[in-house]
C-alpha cells in the first residue's frame, strides 16, 4: 500500500477519487529524514501506522571503497540500479535477470558516482526522489564528470518532471509503477541510440547550430544538415534519418513541400517530423500540420527540455513501432 498506482477508470466518475499518492508521498518524506514506516493490521480490529525518525540525524557515510568488490559476470551487461527502496531493486533484477542483464543495486545515492566510476556500468536506472541526494543532483554529478559523463542514465521515479530530466541529459524517463515491458523497451532502445540520425532542415545557419547543438549535447544524436527544402528531401531518401527537424519558410522548396514528399513514399512516411518554425501559422496550415508531425515547437519561444523530450518520446515511439513489425514478421 505504500506504492504508487494509478487508476485504471479514467471516467468523471473516477477522476476526482484521488491518486493514491497519500502514503506513498508519507514514505518518501520519512525516508528523506533517514526513518521508515510501515502498518500493522488486525482482522476485525483495524490497523495502525507507524513511523521512526533518528533523534541524532543520520549518520556520517563512510566513503565508498576505491574497488567495490563486486563479481561482473563476462558477457552480460551491467546495470547499476540506484534507489533507496530495496523492494524495487528486487523488482528490476526480477525484470532483467532473465534477459541477460546483471543488475547492481545500490541504496545509498550519495556514493552513486563513485560507483558509476568504478563499476563502468552499460546504464544507470535512476530514482528521483531519495535521502541525502536526490536523483537531480546525482544525474547532475554523473554528466559533469568525464569518467561517468557518456553512461546512460535511465529515471525511473514517481516524480514526472520528464523536461527536467530530459534537459540534464537523461537518455530515457520511466514513471513509477513501471511495469517490465516498458524497462526492457527503454534498454532496447539505448543499443540503437549510436546508429539514430536526425537530420536538420533549416536555411538559417544560426537556427540550426543552435538545434545541433541541443541534440548532440542533450540526447546525444548524430546530427545530419541540409540548408535547403530539395538537399533536405535528397538526404531523407538517402540516409534515411530516424527523425526530421523541420522549417517552414524556407525558399524554392519549403517546409510544406518537403513534408508532401516524405509523406507520400512509402519508404519514408513514418519518419518522425518535429517542424520548428517562425511562421506565423494560420488555422488551415494548422490543420495541414495536425496529424502529420509530431510537434510544432515556434522559434525563439520553445524551451530546450521541450525540445529534448518531443525527440526522446518520437525516438521511443518509432523504437516500439519497429519492434512491433519486427514481432508481427
Amino acid at each position: 500500500i505504500f506504492q504508487e498506482f494509478t487508476q485504471v477508470d479514467a471516467s468523471t466518475t473516477r477522476r476526482y477519487a484521488g491518486t493514491g499518492l497519500g502514503l506513498p508521498i508519507s514514505r518518501h518524506f520519512v525516508e528523506m529524514h533517514g526513518g521508515r514506516i510501515w502498518v500493522e493490521s488486525e482482522l476485525g480490529k483495524g490497523s495502525t501506522f507507524y513511523f521512526t525518525l533518528p533523534v541524532h540525524g543520520p549518520k556520517q557515510e563512510e566513503e565508498p571503497s576505491e574497488d567495490e568488490d563486486v563479481a561482473v559476470e563476462v558477457g552480460k551487461k551491467l546495470i547499476l540500479v540506484v534507489d533507496d527502496d530495496e523492494s524495487v531493486i528486487t523488482l528490476y533484477k526480477r525484470y532483467l535477470d532473465k534477459r541477460g542483464y546483471q543488475v547492481i543495486g545500490l541504496t545509498e545515492s550519495q556514493q552513486a558516482l563513485q560507483w558509476a566510476m568504478n563499476l563502468k556500468p552499460y546504464a544507470i536506472i535512476l530514482d528521483i526522489l531519495m535521502p541525502r541526494k536526490d536523483g537531480w543532483s546525482v544525474i547532475q554529478e554523473l554528466k559533469a564528470t568525464p569518467e561517468t559523463r557518456d553512461i546512460p542514465v535511465i529515471i525511473c521515479s514517481i516524480v514526472g518532471d520528464t523536461g527536467r530530466g530530459f534537459s540534464l541529459g537523461a537518455a530515457d524517463y520511466l514513471v513509477k509503477p513501471i511495469m517490465e515491458d516498458e524497462l526492457l523497451n527503454a534498454l532496447s532502445r539505448l543499443d540503437g541510440q549510436a546508429q539514430e540520425k536526425v537530420l536538420i532542415i533549416d536555411d538559417n545557419p544560426d537556427d540550426a547550430q543552435l538545434l545541433r547543438r541541443i541534440l548532440e549535447e542533450g540526447q546525444g544524436c548524430m546530427v545530419l544538415e541540409a540548408s535547403n527544402g530539395a538537399d533536405g528531401i535528397a538526404l531523407i531518401q538517402a540516409e534515411r534519418p530516424s527523425l526530421v527537424i523541420l522549417d517552414l519558410m524556407m525558399p524554392d522548396v519549403d517546409g510544406f513541400a518537403v513534408l508532401e514528399a516524405v509523406k507520400a513514399n512509402p519508404s519514408t512516411r513514418d519518419i518522425p517530423i518535429i517542424v520548428v518554425t517562425a511562421k506565423d501559422l494560420s488555422e488551415e496550415e494548422r490543420q495541414l500540420l495536425a496529424g502529420r508531425t509530431t510537434a510544432l515547437l515556434q522559434k525563439g519561444l520553445f524551451r530546450q527540455e521541450e525540445l529534448l523530450q518531443d525527440v526522446a518520446e518520437a525516438l521511443a515511439r518509432l523504437t516500439a513501432n519497429q519492434s512491433r513489425s519486427q514481432e508481427q514478421a
